[in-house]
């Protein structure tokens, strides 16, 4: 059998329409909050299916993480907490009440991936971005059920159930260097190296580089990827499941209560529920300052100051700083905080008299996250068709990493590609 197929159309394809060409975005409609079933695929001779995670699923999920901790841990988001720690049944709950939130607010889908109707492995997305119609693709398996074709078609359907039923755009996902499995999974999924991220995600207790690997739905086989598995030999067949009935869904739901310590539950969920209002959103802990100040070598002031609107939210991830080079105005500088580094949009003056005072202005701002903050790494999005930015970004001291492919959504309405540059 062959381990990966052929897409039906050119690779070089770009999205032409506009986001109102998309179907709605069924992850913050609601319409995909409901429990998710997907498959099962013939493969191998094995029933591969994905279904929405249970608290039932505990036992198998810390049986199968702890046994193959040597291959999970090192490519994992570190933590403080010790692996047994984050495997524990109170660990689990907080968790699952944590993704079930994030789901409700159409952040993220969370399923587990079944194998003959065992508990085999999890496939997320998440987190979703209701703007820019994209999310990031997460899998992880028994290492018993490796190398069957299992982990494709389980990112075969999750892709699929992405880009038909939540109306995604892109799906992306990051790879530690030197993870040659996941690297591979990727490429047989049909996705296209972008970037080379730099010190990019913590994993195993140190910061690691990560490839960028990434689909768009234009880019996508008709049919689906499912299909295009089974055109190549990969997966067998779909097959043909009748709905449960409203008995057995019922006898399944107590089944998972009683088997998930129900008192257990109560006690955590109460806890997580009551500590919820207190809790910080993570987009918002960045001590960003209201202003910034400096003197270029004539000794002309250069300022960044916040911009203040009294419509803004106060849950907001993104700031805007406005920039002024001897009292004339250079531009903007959006700051998001949404994601694990802040990332900056540059929307400054195309005039080349201006790009020394506005890479001034940009490199008070990266130093600021380094020496105040003590972040390791900044971000910035560059339109490619600004052709001014790259020249004032490298004075700054960023470098360019690749090119995302429709990643935002323009002012138009229309996909857009960007340029990832960073600053290390």
């Amino acid at each position: 059998m062959r381990s990966g197929f052929t897409a039906t159309r050119h690779p070089r394809a770009r999205f032409s329409g506009s986001v109102e060409d998309m179907p709605p975005l069924a992850a913050v409609t609601g319409s995909a909050r409901g429990r998710i079933e997907l498959g099962p695929v013939l493969v191998a001779g094995h029933r591969v299916a994905l279904r929405t995670t249970a608290l039932s699923d505990f036992q198998d999920w810390r049986a199968i993480r702890l046994r193959d901790r040597e291959l999970i841990e090192p490519y994992w988001t570190s933590s403080a907490l010790s692996w047994e720690q984050r495997h524990s049944r109170s660990w689990w709950i907080r968790e699952f009440l944590r993704q079930r939130r994030a789901r409700a607010a159409g952040r993220a889908v969370q399923l587990s991936v079944l194998v003959d109707g065992d508990f085999a492995g999890q496939c997320t997305l998440a987190p979703i971005d209701p703007r820019n119609h994209s999310a990031e693709l997460g899998i992880w398996l028994d290492s018993r059920r490796a190398g069957h074709g299992v982990g494709t078609v389980a990112g075969a359907l999750t892709t699929d159930f992405g880009f038909q039923a939540l109306g995604l755009h892109r799906i992306t996902a990051p790879v530690c260097v030197g993870n040659h499995s996941a690297r591979g999974a990727s490429a047989r999924g049909g996705m296209s190296l972008e970037a080379v991220m730099i010190r990019a995600l913590s994993v195993g207790g140190q910061p690691r580089d990560h490839e960028l690997w990434a689909v768009t739905a234009d880019t996508a086989p008709t049919g689906g990827y499912v299909t295009a598995l089974i055109a190549s030999g990969t997966a067998t067949e779909r097959i043909s499941v009748h709905p449960p009935s409203a008995f057995s869904r019922m006898a399944e739901h107590w089944r998972a209560v009683r088997t998930a310590a129900p008192l257990s539950v109560l006690l955590i969920a109460a806890r997580y529920y009551l500590g919820a209002p207190l809790r910080r959103d993570p987009a918002n802990t960045l001590a960003l300052p209201d202003g910034l100040y400096t003197h270029d070598t004539g000794n002309h002031p250069i300022s960044l100051r916040k911009h203040q609107s009294r419509l803004r939210s106060r849950r907001a991830a993104s700031t805007r700083y406005e920039i002024t080079a001897a009292r004339r105005p250079l531009g903007n500088l959006l700051v998001d905080t949404a994601g694990p580094h802040p990332r900056l949009t540059l929307e400054l003056s195309p005039d080349p008299a201006d790009t020394k005072a506005a890479a001034t202005a940009l490199q008070l701002l990266i130093d600021y996250t380094r020496d105040e903050l003590r972040l390791d790494r900044v971000e910035a999005f560059l339109d490619p068709a600004a052709t001014h930015l790259p020249a004032i970004a490298e004075a700054a001291g960023l470098h360019r990493e690749g090119v995302l492919t429709g990643a935002r959504v323009g002012p138009d309405g229309r996909f857009r590609d960007v340029e990832l540059w960073a600053a290390i």
